[in-house]
């Protein structure tokens, strides 16, 4: 059985730290300089969502929009996919995603997903063709996605833990590819009363991943099953009567979720 090493890299230019790591069965194979290059890649274009997206950032095109500028719209192809997929989202989970708080425009939780996804696909899957690279993943906050070499039987190690008591691991999953977002915090203005305190979604991409696990805190017991359902969700939910509850391409144990 091979065994990996993991190489990790943090990059501190937005609110939220992005953490790329490497996996590889032999560290002094990889090509450095290619893996120095893409960091610098992915650094850039963290610092431009900056200037585009992070609240701390009093000149951020978020804050002007927020100020009722709408410039960001017209100058700005990424803040506008940004705002089209808020609205997308709100309207696929009937608002039990939402993108407003305190009357103002504020993406972030979405946001999260939508870079991991960019600079994913963009920078880091390439690295897979690098000798001694067999897995490539980018993490912003409970958000993360994943990508292994193909043919090869490695596999990404994603722990879940209780949201009440951190040191408790509640599952595990093993991917090789896709994406885990996991959510504890109610951020939409549609809530649902309700026993959830954590919701995880397993996906193809980030962006997903994270608009489920917010609108399935805010949907709540009753209402949730109905998109697991109808969206074919894979996941788990934490609920503070019924406990664990496990759901895989739609499927779960509904009797376990009611009130």
């Amino acid at each position: 059985m091979t065994e990996y090493k993991y190489i990790s890299i943090v990059i501190n230019k937005f609110d939220l730290p992005f953490e790329i790591k490497l996996a590889t069965p032999d560290a002094s194979v990889i090509d450095q300089r290619v893996v120095d290059n893409t960091v610098a890649k992915i650094s850039e274009k963290i610092r431009e969502y900056d200037d585009e997206f992070s609240l701390e950032n009093s000149n951020s095109l978020l804050n002007k929009f927020q100020g009722g500028e709408e410039t960001p719209l017209m100058i700005s192809k990424p803040f506008r996919e940004v705002y089209e997929q808020t609205i997308t989202a709100e309207q696929m989970t009937q608002h039990y995603f939402s993108s407003y708080f305190n009357g103002k425009y504020d993406p972030i939780g979405l946001l999260n997903g939508w870079m991991i996804d960019e600079i994913f696909n963009r920078y880091l899957i390439s690295l897979l063709s690098e000798d001694g690279i067999d897995g490539v993943s980018l993490r912003c906050g409970e958000d993360v996605r994943l990508a292994s070499r193909p043919n090869i039987d490695f596999r990404w190690r994603v722990a879940i833990k209780d949201p009440k008591k951190l040191d408790i691991l509640l599952a595990t999953y093993y991917l090789q590819n896709g994406a885990v977002s996991t959510s504890n915090e109610m951020r939409s203005l549609r809530n649902e009363k309700s026993n959830i305190e954590q919701v995880t979604i397993i996906s193809n991409n980030a962006l997903d991943a994270n608009i489920w696990s917010s609108a399935g805190i805010s949907a709540g017991t009753a209402k949730f099953p109905m998109f697991i359902e109808k969206y074919h969700l894979t996941g788990m939910i934490v609920d503070k009567l019924s406990g664990m509850e496990n759901f895989r391409d739609g499927y779960s144990n509904k009797a376990a979720m009611q009130k």
